[in-house]
Formats: C-alpha cells, sequence, structure tokens
C-alpha cells in the first residue's frame, strides 16, 4: 500500500492506496481503502492515478448527499475546493 498526499489550497491530507496491475486485463487499478468501491483504473499507472482524484471527489459527494458519514481524516476536506494527487516515487 502507498500513501500519496491529497493536497488542497488549505490543506493536505494523506490517502492510502493500493497499485495493481491486472494483469488479465493488462491494465492498472489503483483503489482506496478508506472508500470502498472507490477505483480508477488506466492503461498506464499514471493514467489510473490520474483519475483518483475526480472518483475520490466523486464518493465524498454521494456519501455526504446520501448522510454517510466519512473516513475521519476525509471529513475537513472542502468539495468546493480543487484537490490533487502528489505521486512520490521512492
Amino acid at each position: 500500500m502507498s500513501v500519496l498526499p491529497l493536497t488542497q489550497e488549505k490543506e493536505l491530507v494523506s490517502v492510502p492506496v493500493v497499485v495493481e496491475f491486472l494483469e488479465e486485463d493488462g491494465v492498472y487499478m489503483v483503489s482506496v481503502p478508506w472508500l470502498q468501491g472507490c477505483r480508477a483504473w488506466g492503461d498506464t499507472l499514471d493514467e489510473a492515478l490520474r483519475a483518483v482524484p475526480d472518483n475520490i471527489r466523486a464518493m465524498l459527494q454521494a456519501r455526504h448527499a446520501h448522510g454517510d458519514p466519512l473516513p475521519q481524516p476525509l471529513q475537513n476536506v472542502d468539495l468546493s475546493l480543487p484537490f490533487t494527487l502528489r505521486v512520490s516515487v521512492a
């Protein structure tokens, strides 16, 4: 599991993600354990990672709209601000 920082204008949140290469489909899958069902796929790792912030935002908006609780570290994320995922490669 990798922990990638999700950044906003005023805040930094580290979000754990799992990166897998699905050999059978020939694609990369990035999933967010804190948000069950939140996944992104791409032909390249870059493509999958670029899709994750929008998927996180959509999942948070859906949970908020339905009154479902958010994971504690994500409760203060301001959905009106843009956010990006910064990736560090070790």
